[in-house]
């Protein structure tokens, strides 16, 4: 049996294969996750007849957490082990992206099924960590995820355009 922080784990990776799906994108799990990565997200070829890279990736790090809130500024405050906040802030040669699945308290609400549709409740949020300063903390850094980054399907495939441009996510 799974426990709580595995389903939204196993959430997480559902939400975001869909979403990667629906745009022509594939996800894949790296079979060890030294790095801070769960997945690589890959395009095929020329994404867009300006694109300078072909076929580009981008590594993520996916976390699930239940009654998230944004505050006043629009952002969700998210603790991050130092670990993660230092792979994600690295120069690395791929972008990398913390993405927050934000659900519901009540897990029963998680998912919703019926013969005609399948709803997983809530979404994802992205963060670009790189280039951050180091953390003065020991354990966790507190960072602020923009509710404006929610990752859909336009923001994946507008995140994979920038990465076969080399620009900034």
């Amino acid at each position: 049996m799974l426990t709580r922080n595995l389903i939204e784990a196993e959430l997480s990776l559902a939400y975001l294969q869909a979403v990667a799906a629906i745009v022509s994108f594939s996800v894949d799990v790296p079979h060890h996750d030294f790095d801070s990565i769960d997945v690589v997200i890959s395009g095929k070829g020329r994404i867009t007849p300006d694109s300078l890279a072909i076929s580009p990736r981008i590594e993520l790090q996916l976390k699930a957490s239940m009654n998230i809130h944004s505050n006043n500024k629009g952002e969700i405050p998210f603790d991050l082990s130092i670990k993660n906040f230092d792979d994600l802030r690295a120069d690395t040669m791929l972008p990398r992206l913390l993405v927050v699945m934000v659900l519901p308290y009540d897990q029963s609400e998680w998912l919703i099924h019926s013969a005609d549709k399948l709803i997983v409740q809530k979404c994802c949020y992205y963060l670009n960590l790189r280039g951050l300063p180091q953390s003065v903390n020991a354990g966790h850094q507190r960072v602020y995820v923009p509710i404006v980054n929610e990752l859909t399907p336009n923001a994946l495939k507008s995140l994979m355009i920038k990465a076969s441009k080399f620009e900034e996510l």
